[in-house]
């Protein structure tokens, strides 16, 4: 699905854009999943580190989940991992953030699994979807790399278990993965 048209700028300035992932709906409403990418400016050196020209992680695509509470608003990492030589991606989860509606409570859901949705329509986005398995491989598909903040951590966790073989690796920062 070509999304060229649909991404807009983002509230974290110049290179960031945001796109809209429709979800559906539940009892409160529209649901939607914000993807963010980071584009440096194509007159920087971090243009040609998008396109996947150098860098520890040249050629992959970098996908970050937030934590509990919380949505992204680190543009530090992205720079991270475009000065790394990655394409960077993260995802507002539904009724947090970008994607919270009015009338929504902030964060609710009853299923971590609920979340699948949202992780694939930002993975589709990215050329990283189920459908684009098909050219993965010897030039195909870039390897993905999953990063995520506490609850993000335990939600991608659960993902990857569901979906075995389709991350290239895993980064957890602060996981919350048990009560304390």
């Amino acid at each position: 699905m070509d999304h060229a048209e649909s991404w807009h700028p983002d509230v974290l300035g110049e290179g960031f854009e945001q796109l809209t992932l429709p979800l559906g709906t539940d009892e409160e409403g529209e649901l939607v999943a914000t993807l963010v990418r980071y584009r440096p400016k194509a007159a920087s050196w971090f243009a040609r580190l998008w396109e996947g020209d150098r860098g520890a992680a040249s050629g992959t695509d970098v996908l970050y989940v937030h934590g509990w509470s919380d949505y992204f608003f680190n543009p530090e990492i992205a720079r991270f991992w475009a000065g790394a030589g990655a394409r960077f991606y993260a995802l507002d989860l539904r009724k947090y953030g970008r994607s919270l509606r009015p009338g929504q409570t902030p964060g609710y859901v009853t299923n971590l699994a609920d979340y699948d949705a949202d992780i694939e329509a930002a993975l589709a986005a990215i050329g990283q979807g189920r459908a684009d398995a098909a050219g993965a491989g010897a030039g195909g598909r870039r390897p993905l790399i999953l990063m995520g903040h506490s609850t993000g951590g335990l939600t991608l966790s659960l993902w990857c278990v569901r979906n075995p073989g389709r991350a290239a690796a895993l980064v957890l920062n602060s996981p919350w993965l048990e009560f304390q």
